[in-house]
């Protein structure tokens, strides 16, 4: 991690948004080897409202820079994220496959919540959850605890 990717980094942990935010750009339109990791903070800057203007469109910008300059994983599912508050569900479908292709298994669990409550498909929810816990020690513990928890309800009911 750069110098100038920690500072930015610094400052975001301090709560000094506006001042990580323009770090973070700064990083993004160099050749800064932190690029792809910059463009991916913007991009949740904007999705989260911090430091900038709340920005769903100005969000995906950047996602999908941060990807095609390498953040693939992240980014990826960051989409999925985005294109879901946006009410798109077939487009976040499209972002949190690639993103586990990629081997975020984070995205499975999004997957499996998609496919229980717009597809109510429990055959693809216990696989996307199954395929999820594949992530061990790679997972957020709450999506750990989310997926296990789904499951064991879900066996429950065979």
């Amino acid at each position: 991690m750069s110098d100038l990717f920690s500072l930015a980094d610094q400052e975001y942990e301090h709560g000094n948004y506006k001042e990580a935010f323009e770090i973070f750009l700064k990083i993004a339109n160099s050749d800064n080897p932190d690029k792809d990791s910059a463009m991916d903070r913007i991009a949740s800057m904007y999705d989260a409202d911090e430091g900038v203007d709340y920005d769903f469109d100005k969000a995906i910008y950047w996602y999908k820079k941060a990807v095609d300059h390498g953040n693939h994983s992240t980014a990826l599912h960051n989409l999925g994220v985005t294109y879901r508050a946006k009410g798109n569900i077939v487009e976040a479908k499209t972002w949190f496959e690639a993103s586990l292709q990629a081997g975020n298994h984070n995205s499975a669990l999004d997957l499996a919540k998609i496919y229980m409550v717009c597809e109510n498909s429990k055959e693809k929810v216990i696989d996307y959850l199954k395929e999820c816990l594949k992530g061990g020690d790679n997972l957020f513990e709450d999506v750990y605890l989310e997926a296990t928890t789904l499951l064991a309800a879900l066996d429950a009911e065979t």
